[in-house]
């Protein structure tokens, strides 16, 4: 619903016709947003954007799992700061991966122009130092969002509750031992990943 959106130009006001019309200059299909849902009505789901955290993603992986592995709680997003990620984790089992991405309350996206100066084609200073940092993502940092999506994909399939907390000590259980990114998803670390689960559950029956 246009009356739930938070218009790139930031300003607080009613949403006319052309608003509707310049929708597709923000959004298009398949791209991947987030968004509060609002309630279903007669025709259909309506969602809600009111804030400058929910918007069009980017730059990141996005992963379905089970949705009763996921823990319902009050946070949904989480920020690892030691892997300069962002966590989306939602109650419908999506959960998304991605750089993290300062936003702040007085901050208004232009998210019209982002679009056009994304579909643009390249100039001649498209390759520079200053573009380069502005529109590329490190090689750190992806490797980063690899390795949380990987430690999320290997708890999935061993059917563990998924919560930022066990994300975050699978990732660092694969940093501590080296395993490489792609060998996360083997069967050996998928048995280290389990005995650490079952010490864990242990020590918490213990308490």
């Amino acid at each position: 619903m246009l009356s739930s959106m938070n218009l790139p130009d930031g300003i607080q006001r009613r949403r006319t016709a052309l608003d509707e019309l310049n929708m597709r200059s923000i959004f298009e299909e398949n791209d991947v947003i987030c968004a509060e849902v609002r309630g279903f009505q007669h025709d259909g789901l309506h969602l809600q954007a009111r804030s400058q955290k929910y918007g069009k993603l980017g730059r990141g992986q996005l992963l379905t799992v089970p949705s009763y592995l996921v823990k319902r709680r009050k946070q949904h997003f989480h920020n690892l700061e030691n892997y300069g990620i962002d966590l989306i984790i939602g109650c419908n089992g999506f959960i998304w991966v991605g750089e993290h991405v300062q936003v702040t309350d007085d901050m208004v996206v232009d998210q019209v122009n982002k679009s056009e100066q994304d579909d643009a084609k390249p100039d001649e200073n498209s390759f520079s130092p200053e573009y380069q940092e502005k529109n590329y993502t490190r090689q750190e940092t992806r490797e980063n969002i690899c390795r949380a999506a990987n430690a999320i994909r290997v708890l999935s399939t061993l059917g563990f509750n998924i919560t930022v907390e066990v994300i975050t000590e699978t990732v660092d259980l694969s940093t501590s031992i080296n395993v490489a990114i792609h060998e996360m998803l083997g069967s050996e670390f998928y048995v280290l990943v389990a005995e650490k689960e079952s010490v864990r559950r242990s020590m918490t029956k213990k308490k």
